[in-house]
């Protein structure tokens, strides 16, 4: 007797070569991200800050300060889903289309993971906004409740421009102005595009900068490239702290797909369906950008 799609082995079958697809698409750039999996109908990132300093105590109650509840930012999911379907006999004539079709599905899948994600980055100097002040999730004016930092720089991926971004970082200044430095948190990763795999090489892995032998201090950071195919623009580099990263993915419900066969043509039914975002956080905290 013929094995059929409803078989327990073929469906095993069918989801392990899913899975293949779906490692075989690169999953790095998800280091980077706050990645959450919450099963809620929306997401809210919500920033509560407050207590800029310790003021001093002279006796009787304590001095009192507020805690500051910040807009918070809402994130909202999207649902994504396709249904092939393979006739009968072209199974049977092309069985490899019970394994390859699956891989394919599982590739697609990945792919617009990544391409979700990528889109926050794509927008990080203009339409990807924080919620507390309103600005590009990297800009030169973000403002605190004392007056404005920046986390935009504006030049070419070099040794000298990771110097300039680390020093960004260890001049942070938090919401309420206090100082916060990333660099001492943990380490980065550097997202590139392809264009710029060899600068970031360059940049990261020479032990000197010139030919003085000056030493690279660039590359003392243990700072970890990523080299993110999805990244449109060829230019555009980002720094993201590991312990901070403000760029968030949210997997509202995983892949689910379902193998059926449907009961008037005999096709077999290949269903899938997930819900995703990704967005950026209430606060900047956590990344440099440079648009060149």
């Amino acid at each position: 007797m013929a094995t059929n799609f409803n078989n327990t082995n073929v469906k095993q079958t069918v989801v392990e070569r899913f899975f293949e697809g779906v490692f075989s698409v690169s999953e790095q750039w998800a280091q980077a991200f706050d990645y959450r999996r919450n099963d809620i109908a929306d997401l809210r990132i919500s920033p509560i800050t407050g207590v800029s300093s310790i003021p001093k105590w002279l006796g009787g109650d304590l001095p009192v300060q507020e805690l500051e509840a910040l807009t918070p930012q809402l994130v909202e999911y999207e649902k994504y889903g396709v249904q092939v379907r393979v006739d009968k006999y072209d199974a049977k004539d092309v069985p490899e289309s019970t394994t390859t079709l699956p891989q394919r599905i599982g590739v697609a899948t990945a792919s617009t993971y990544a391409a979700k994600a990528a889109e926050v980055l794509a927008g990080a100097f203009s339409t990807q906004t924080t919620s507390v002040d309103g600005q590009a999730l990297c800009s030169t004016t973000h403002t605190t409740a004392i007056g404005t930092r920046s986390n935009k720089l504006t030049t070419a991926l070099d040794s000298a421009a990771i110097m300039a971004a680390i020093a960004m970082f260890r001049r942070w200044r938090d919401y309420q102005g206090l100082p916060r430095d990333v660099v001492a948190e943990g380490g980065f990763y550097l997202i590139v595009p392809p264009d710029l795999e060899e600068a970031a090489g360059q940049a990261l892995g020479s032990a000197v900068t010139s030919a003085q032998n000056q030493l690279n201090m660039a590359g003392s950071y243990g700072i970890q490239t990523i080299v993110w195919n999805h990244l449109s623009d060829a230019d555009n580099w980002f720094l993201v702290s590991r312990a901070s990263s403000p760029l968030i993915f949210w997997e509202r419900s995983a892949p689910d797909l379902q193998v059926q066969i449907d009961e008037d043509s005999k096709a077999g039914k290949y269903s899938l369906d997930f819900a995703i975002s990704a967005a950026v956080s209430a606060l900047p905290d956590g990344i440099v950008g440079s648009e060149v």
